[in-house]
């Protein structure tokens, strides 16, 4: 039995089912299988290479409306996820609720995703759980996860490592969530940071249940290694611009010395225009080779010259207060702003390449 759901503004009918990636599972994967199929859902199961548990997937299989899928060596979850996916769109599912195979997702927040999906077309549907409720295990880390993906992406949401998410089979997202990297815990991350292209919809937060089994202590998740990979993909461009701004400094600083020695244009006609042309290079190695923005994100030139405008002014003002009003010593205010400068505009750039443009 599949589950449709009807989309009425759109006049459509959408085939979706559950997908749940599993790894050493036990009996409660089994149950939870048992009780989406029940509730009219059509599972997908991953067996992600594990070594124990087998006899459970036997026992899914026979359930009806249950297909298992796997390979020998466990790859991951995002590994998983993405071939679940791949599975499910050749079966013309249009649209994947994916759950996590231990337990701690409730077949009535399943329901409500599914209905979430209905009443919000094209949208990323998060299962979002209270983190107060939260072991510490889990609780500091999604905290810290969420701020810092809010300061740098300016997405604000209440849990960023729910594995209970519906997602839309559209045009936009289908090729995108086969071809993220990461084929672990950083492929769901990887997801959000790409949700601005992959969802141009949005994003909603479907309140769910908080369910933990002795502290998460059965958990697959490496605190310290995974925690490191998600990091990475929340991160990863800030190597790639400071490479942009050393290259821009590069050229800012052999086209001033071109121009001042060889074309004689006097220092403030070598240092405009010096810096015309490497602020230039500078924006378009950021829009297309760093922060990866599409020609329907809210990056663009006014928005760029218009913030190394404003970081001209306060890194005047700042070092004004700072030095001349309150006598703090210039070479280390000086590294201070400029560092604080330097962040801020990373962040607003990643936060405009992330961010739509505005509907005219």
């Amino acid at each position: 039995m599949s589950l449709f759901l009807i989309y009425p503004e759109r006049k459509m009918i959408m085939k979706t089912g559950i997908l749940i990636p599993a790894y050493q599972p036990d009996g409660k994967m089994m149950e939870f299988v048992r009780e989406c199929a029940e509730a009219g859902f059509e599972v997908t199961v991953v067996n992600d290479g594990s070594s124990r548990g087998l006899e459970y997937f036997e026992q899914v299989k026979l359930i009806p409306g249950v297909t298992l899928i796997g390979y020998e060596q466990n790859r991951g979850k995002g590994y998983a996820l993405k071939t679940g996916i791949r599975s499910m769109e050749e079966r013309g599912f249009g649209g994947v609720i994916t759950a996590d195979a231990d337990g701690q997702h409730l077949v009535e927040d399943i329901k409500k995703v599914s209905a979430a999906m209905a009443e919000n077309p094209g949208k990323l549907i998060m299962g979002a759980r209270d983190t107060d409720k939260m072991p510490p295990r889990s609780q500091g880390g999604n905290r810290l996860t969420r701020r810092v993906f809010k300061l740098l992406y300016g997405i604000d949401l209440q849990d960023t490592q729910t594995g209970l998410r519906g997602i839309p089979l559209t045009d936009h997202s289908r090729e995108g969530l086969l071809a993220i990297r990461g084929d672990r815990y950083e492929y769901e991350m990887e997801m959000l940071t790409r949700s601005a292209s992959l969802f141009p919809a949005g994003i909603f937060e479907q309140p769910i249940s908080t369910v933990y089994f002795d502290g998460n202590k059965g958990s697959h998740f490496r605190p310290v290694k995974d925690s490191a990979r998600i990091f990475a993909v929340i991160l990863r461009r800030f190597p790639a611009f400071m490479a942009s701004s050393l290259l821009a400094f590069g050229i800012d600083y052999s086209l001033f010395n071109l121009f001042f020695y060889v074309l004689s244009l006097g220092t403030a006609g070598s240092t405009v225009c010096a810096r015309l042309v490497s602020a230039s290079a500078n924006f378009l190695v950021n829009k297309y080779a760093v922060f990866h923005a599409g020609s329907d994100s809210s990056y663009s030139l006014a928005r760029y010259a218009a913030l190394a405008a404003f970081i001209l002014c306060a890194n005047i003002a700042l070092m004004h207060l700072l030095t001349d009003i309150l006598g703090m010593p210039a070479y280390l205010m000086k590294i201070l702003v400029e560092s604080l400068m330097y962040i801020l505009s990373f962040v607003l750039q990643n936060k405009w390449s992330a961010g739509k443009k505005a509907a005219a």
